[in-house]
């Protein structure tokens, strides 16, 4: 059973467009949080192969940033963690959802979400 599911999501992920695809990887992954490695944003959960054994399995978020209190995708490092805090990884079925509390330019915080789109998990290990 689990080797369908992982099977299924591999083929549904490489159907969708890769700049509008959501991510699978909840499908097939539990433990999923926030951490960070070093000074990294990074994903991390325990994501079962495709023999169905369980993989611990990271991966550095790229490309967002706080601008006056809300979380935009971009592209190079991440830098939202130095002005956010209460970061945390929602997954609501298919949405997998970054939220924080980020700074804004009058010092203010403000609640902010972005939607984690393209994360899969590949035999085990998380990849974008």
């Amino acid at each position: 059973m689990r080797k369908a599911i992982y099977m299924a999501c591999a083929m549904s992920a490489a159907a969708a467009s890769p700049a509008l695809a959501t991510s699978t990887f909840q499908n097939t992954c539990s433990n999923i949080q926030f951490v960070y490695s070093g000074n990294n944003a990074a994903l991390q959960a325990v994501c079962l192969r495709a023999n169905g054994t369980p993989n611990p399995s990271s991966l550095v978020l790229q490309g967002i940033s706080n601008q006056n209190g809300n979380l935009v995708q971009g592209s190079g490092p991440s830098t939202f963690q130095q002005s956010c805090g209460n970061i945390q990884i929602n997954v609501s079925g298919a949405n997998v959802t970054l939220t924080a509390l980020c700074r804004t330019t009058s010092g203010s915080s403000h609640a902010t979400s972005l939607p984690l789109n393209n994360i899969n998990n590949n035999n085990g290990n998380l990849t974008q």
